[in-house]
């Protein structure tokens, strides 16, 4: 009997995080994780400071630990999961601007087959399969999403902020580095600590380059920075059903007052349709829609049982109630259409 084939990474990634009900290959998740990376960062210099006041201090407190500087490798995954999420977004919501050169190489039959089994969809494996290394990576994802979307404000302008021209003590101009030099810092030092083992001048009793919980703290501020820049772009300007947009204070926008608004407005197109057509079909469509009505409102409850149901993270919060949603406006949406068949035909 043969084996199996090996299953796709990228499938498995997919899987993992973009599957619903729960979804955390979105833009909020890579915002929260760098500033997780960040109050650790902070609790760790609170402890570089308390070891520095002791009389006989250890000389880590002085030199530094070479576990410290591997946060920014964290830090550039959160760049690239903000990124490669957005580009799933974008995908999903608007599938035409899928190029096939895209997905070349991407979806084998034997890939195909394991994302039906999954549940993975095109964008969802896309979004998986890239790989960001680069500023320029990165920016060119927002780049094509900000055009595809109509945004006119250019990414790299968003996230820069005004450049004060400083001149030091002895009337030398300062240079201060672009956020985008510093994104490539960051992206450079990630590769170098994942791929390298370092022993250059600098690495002093460790092997690699050593960075200190403040430079790590500048830098997990310069990534939520950055994210929170381009995120308060989108929520300004993107359409409003796009998907996982954030408020303006980097939370989760509640979909489901969104998909009710849809509810309600299908609801009363098909009982207009039904009433205007079919007179005799209003009882049974009063009796449909007050029992649907009924059921959500009751899963609802269930679903707020906190000792049933997690609901610490706000990403993850009310993803049930999300789903029993969705699925009532494909019911009212095929409804509605086999209604708009029907209506064809009595006009011929």
């Amino acid at each position: 009997m043969a084996e199996d084939p090996p299953s796709s990474r990228h499938v498995a990634f997919a899987e993992r995080f973009a599957a619903e009900p729960v979804n955390t290959f979105n833009a909020y998740a890579s915002m929260e994780r760098a500033r997780l990376l960040m109050r650790e960062a902070q609790q760790i210099e609170e402890l570089y400071e308390r070891e520095r006041d002791l009389e006989d201090s250890a000389p880590w407190a002085w030199h530094g630990l070479e576990v410290v500087p591997y946060t920014l490798v964290g830090l550039a995954t959160c760049l690239e999961w903000h990124a490669r999420s957005r580009l799933t977004d974008l995908y999903s919501y608007k599938p035409d601007s899928i190029e096939p050169k895209v997905l070349e190489g991407k979806v084998a039959p034997r890939v195909l087959s394991q994302m039906i089994k999954a549940r993975v969809s095109i964008p969802q494996l896309l979004g998986a399969s890239i790989t960001i290394g680069s500023a320029k990576e990165y920016l060119t994802i927002f780049n094509d999403l900000f055009s595809i979307l109509d945004i006119a404000a250019k990414p790299e302008s968003i996230i820069q902020p005004p450049i004060i021209e400083q001149i030091g003590l002895f009337g030398d101009p300062i240079h201060v580095p672009r956020v985008r030099d510093r994104l490539d810092e960051l992206f450079a030092t990630r590769h170098a600590l994942v791929h390298e083992i370092g022993q250059g001048a600098s690495a002093r009793r460790t092997y690699c380059e050593i960075w200190g919980p403040s430079q790590v703290i500048e830098m997990c501020r310069m990534v939520i920075g950055v994210i929170t820049k381009l995120e308060r772009a989108l929520t300004k300007h993107a359409p409003s059903d796009f998907p996982n947009l954030l408020t303006q204070d980097g939370y989760p926008v509640d979909e489901r007052a969104q998909l009710a608004s849809s509810i309600a407005e299908l609801e009363d197109s098909i009982g207009a349709e039904i009433a205007a057509r079919h007179p005799s079909a209003q009882a049974d469509w009063a009796e449909a829609l007050s029992n649907a009505r009924k059921s959500l409102a009751a899963h609802e409850r269930f679903f707020e049982d906190r000792k049933s149901f997690e609901q610490r993270f706000a990403g993850r919060a009310n993803s049930l109630s999300r789903s029993g949603l969705r699925l009532r406006v494909a019911l009212l949406t095929e409804i509605a259409a086999e209604l708009a068949k029907t209506r064809a035909v009595s006009n011929c």
